[in-house]
């Protein structure tokens, strides 16, 4: 079976169907949902757009003609877990929020959710990651991800009496968080051990190295 390679390009391209009906919609959702899954167990190089319309029950002409090509194809797939990683990022901060009693608490929290959504898309990532290397507005909404979401911790921790009167700290938290999403990274790329990300000692591990670096105590 042929596959085709997926050529680089914007994220934030839109698609060139936009579905109008309820039942063209699910039918959209489900074709990414199936693209979503089959990039993570394989890559994009291994996901053919036959494969993908097969395992929907539809034409690939209709695949096609929804999503025009497979690059625009694997940018909504991209674009849908963008979204969804933005919504879910949004309720765990509010949650944070209400509960959190020490900032340490606030960085662990962080940096354990941070390596569960990154196990759980590693293969979206690394596909993400290699895409952005040829174009590097790809990584963009990732990007943003990252930042909200420290900007997020930061605001948290914020609340705290002891952290209201010097804001130096933020930066050391910036800093401490850039080195938690770096390794991450290339943990998803090299996988180089022994941090992996289904492994549960490596959010503990990456919180006590963060944590030493900030000079925090835990509790």
């Amino acid at each position: 079976m042929k596959k085709l390679k997926a050529r680089a390009g914007p994220i934030d391209e839109p698609a060139l169907r936009q579905p109008t009906q309820s039942r063209s919609r699910e039918s959209t959702e489900a074709l990414l949902e199936i693209g979503r899954r089959l990039i993570e167990e394989r890559g994009v190089d291994d996901c053919s757009m036959n494969e993908v319309a097969a395992a929907a029950g539809s034409s690939v002409g209709a695949l096609y003609f929804r999503f025009g090509n497979k690059e625009r194809f694997v940018s909504e797939v991209m674009r849908r877990q963008v979204d969804d990683t933005a919504k879910q990022m949004t309720v765990f901060l509010a949650e944070l929020d209400a509960k959190a009693t020490a900032p340490s608490e606030v960085i662990e929290a962080t940096i354990k959710w941070l390596v569960l959504e990154f196990g759980n898309n590693r293969g979206l990532l690394r596909a993400q990651i290699r895409r952005a290397l040829d174009n590097p507005q790809e990584w963009q909404p990732f990007q943003k991800i990252g930042r909200d979401l420290v900007d997020g911790a930061i605001a948290i921790i914020g609340r705290f009496p002891e952290y209201q009167q010097d804001d130096k700290w933020q930066r050391s938290v910036r800093i401490a968080m850039q080195m938690v999403l770096g390794t991450l990274n290339n943990i998803v790329i090299n996988r180089p051990g022994p941090l992996d990300l289904s492994d549960d000692a490596t959010s503990q591990e990456l919180f006590r190295a963060a944590i030493r670096y900030l000079g925090w105590r835990c509790g």
